[in-house]
């Protein structure tokens, strides 16, 4: 069976070091990195944060889950109605721009959908051909992306050239 994208759930706090892992035994990984600004009391600096906590994607065939599921770290592949989600190539792909294209934003995750809003398709800027819903939150702009077969909101907050304000 050919190889495809999964979505395995790892413990808390242990993304990188599972990606490490699972690299090390020639499995292909995609861990979704963040660069933020983060505020010490004596200084300022910037770290990699995981964007998808407690997520971490992996291309494998069937054959290769036991190997996946036998990594330290590992808790369990991502399934719906018993059956482990597959992202197609395309798929995951966009998010991967997605993420790329949202370097300068804040991209939160949410397992709770989050108020409905007006359905929108960017017309231009750096977020061009996605779509989600437009949800007011304490003076700023959100916009959210529901991934297909996936069960989570993608939440951007947006740049003023991507939503007026």
């Amino acid at each position: 069976m050919k190889p495809q994208w999964h979505v395995i759930h790892v413990l808390s706090r242990t993304e990188k070091k599972v990606a490490e892992r699972l690299e090390k035994k020639g499995i292909i990984i995609y861990l979704p990195i963040q660069k933020q600004l983060r505020q010490w009391s004596d200084r300022k600096k910037w770290v990699e944060m995981v964007v998808l906590s407690g997520y971490v994607f992996v291309k494998v065939s069937y054959k290769d889950h036991f190997q996946v599921l036998q990594t330290p770290g590992v808790s369990r592949f991502l399934k719906h109605n018993n059956v482990p989600v597959c992202i197609s190539d395309l798929e995951l792909q966009r998010f991967r721009d997605f993420v790329e294209k949202a370097a300068d934003s804040l991209i939160k995750f949410s397992t709770e959908k989050l108020p409905i809003g007006t359905v929108i398709t960017i017309q231009t800027g750096q977020f061009k051909g996605f779509s989600g819903e437009v949800v007011e939150h304490k003076g700023k702009y959100k916009l959210t992306v529901e991934l297909s077969n996936f069960g989570h909101f993608l939440v951007v907050l947006s740049s003023s050239d991507v939503l007026p304000q």
